[in-house]
């Protein structure tokens, strides 16, 4: 079976500090139990390369485990560092993450190939990631990112950050800056990439992410039920190709938004 060529970065804090606000998965053990078992459904998938991030100083996997990995025919890289903590407290997990990806960035051998990655939230995969990763290459998407809707019932100023797809300079250029910016005190990074990316990017609709696994803040599982017709035109963000280089496509921005369905 081949393996699907891109690279998912992968977030997790497998050790959070002590204090951390908003957070009630803070057990370490459970907290490693979730990564792993969402992580071994990504490697499932055949995910041509992970890159593994932890924020907290840890491997998330064993030497043996990760060989199991590689015989999977997955490229499997485990990055690591220490974050602040007292900047963490004091601005939250969506100042955190911020920092981590931009570790990440600026540390991966993997991403440092790559110009384009997805990337999840730890404790978390995506069902139907091959036809979102399909429909991305079909439609040359350079960057992909969703509505947060909860269950349906409400519909906040939020991006969904759990997962999305970016390109390094994206990220680097609007994303890491709204990350910086938030504050779980006063607002969380959702409305401020919800804002970046309303300044910098056009609206569509598109195949929902069906998105299984825990929140970290919570302790609960995610959302996992249809939400009937906004699960194949769900709102999103994005840009194409033919955005950079300034071609037209023929098309109305209705019939752009059917296309990435």
């Amino acid at each position: 079976m081949r393996t699907i060529p891109v690279t998912v970065l992968i977030t997790t804090a497998n050790n959070p500090p002590d204090g951390m606000p908003y957070l009630q998965m803070k057990d370490p053990v459970m907290r490693t139990i979730a990564a792993k078992a969402a992580l071994y459904y990504w490697v499932a998938q055949r995910i041509g390369q992970i890159v593994l991030a932890d924020a907290t100083g840890t491997n998330l996997l064993t030497e043996h485990e990760e060989a199991e990995i590689a015989r999977s025919g997955t490229r499997l890289e485990q990055i690591k560092y220490e974050q602040a903590a007292e900047y963490v407290i004091k601005n939250g997990k969506g100042y955190g993450e911020g920092k981590l990806i931009e570790y990440a960035i600026d540390n991966s051998e993997l991403l440092a190939r790559e110009e384009y990655f997805f990337k999840c939230t730890g404790k978390a995969y995506v069902r139907n990631f091959p036809s979102i990763a399909a429909n991305i290459k079909t439609y040359s998407i350079l960057n992909l990112f969703w509505r947060y809707v909860g269950d349906g019932r409400e519909m906040k100023l939020w991006a969904d950050c759990r997962f999305y797809y970016t390109s390094k300079t994206f990220a680097k250029n609007h994303l890491l800056p709204a990350y910086f910016e938030s504050d779980d005190s006063h607002a969380a990074c959702e409305y401020y990439i919800y804002e970046a990316l309303n300044r910098n990017m056009k609206v569509g609709t598109t195949v929902r992410p069906l998105i299984t696994g825990y929140a970290g803040s919570t302790c609960e599982e995610y959302f996992d039920s249809s939400l009937g017709i906004l699960d194949y035109k769900f709102p999103c963000w994005v840009t194409q190709r033919s955005d950079l280089l300034g071609i037209s496509n023929g098309h109305s921005s209705t019939t752009v938004r059917h296309l990435i369905c």
